[in-house]
Order: structure tokens, then C-alpha cells, then sequence
């Protein structure tokens, strides 16, 4: 495989993790999400169709995001490309020059009536 160039990653997303919080009492406080890093990434969709099921609630519209790599990107951690939440479902780290993230669309931030 060729090495990753720079003009291939032509989509600018920002890389948000979830963060609980405490309270000053200790009391757990709602989840929030907090920007890691804005990056130049390459965008590719794996599944250009929605897939809906049987009760027609659940969207999921998976794409792979390949960008430089790094260490600290997870499960459950958000790409946010322009107005669409993806929500991260693996890494791959296996090629030393790049890293490969499968995300699904977030259903709690879909799309709906655009």
C-alpha cells in the first residue's frame, strides 16, 4: 500500500471524546462532550444507504475516516464532519503511517427533516 499523502485528506472534522463530570459535592453531573483536535482527514463512505430496522427507529450510516496517526482516539468517541455526528466504532492502527476510524452515524443526532 502507498504511503498516505497529504492531498488525499481534503476533510476538515473535529475529534470529540465524552467526558463525566462531578459536581462540588461529588454528584455526578450530565455527560459532555469535549473537542480533542480539529484535523485534515480522508472521508470515505462504507455504506451509502441507510439501513433501518424493523421499527424503523435506528439509523446507520457507517464511513471510515483515515487520518494521521494517533494514540488517544477510542470507542465511543465522536467525528464531527461539517453537521454530521459519526460515532466511533473501531480503530485500526496496523499501518504505521496512518490511522483507520470506522464510525456510525449518531442516531442521537440524525439528520432527520433536512
Amino acid at each position: 500500500m502507498k504511503p498516505l499523502s497529504a492531498s488525499e485528506l481534503r476533510y476538515r472534522v473535529t475529534l470529540r471524546r465524552m467526558e463525566m463530570r462531578r459536581g462540588p459535592l461529588g454528584e455526578p453531573l450530565p455527560v459532555e462532550s469535549v473537542d480533542v483536535a480539529t484535523l485534515w482527514t480522508k472521508v470515505e463512505p462504507i455504506s451509502n444507504r441507510k439501513i433501518r430496522n424493523i421499527d424503523q427507529q435506528q439509523v446507520v450510516e457507517t464511513y471510515q475516516f483515515t487520518l494521521r496517526p494517533r494514540s488517544d482516539v477510542t470507542q465511543d468517541w465522536q467525528v464531527v464532519l461539517g453537521r454530521q455526528f459519526f460515532t466511533v466504532r473501531s480503530t485500526d492502527r496496523t499501518q504505521a503511517d496512518r490511522l483507520i476510524i470506522t464510525a456510525e452515524a449518531d442516531i442521537r443526532h440524525d439528520r432527520t427533516g433536512d
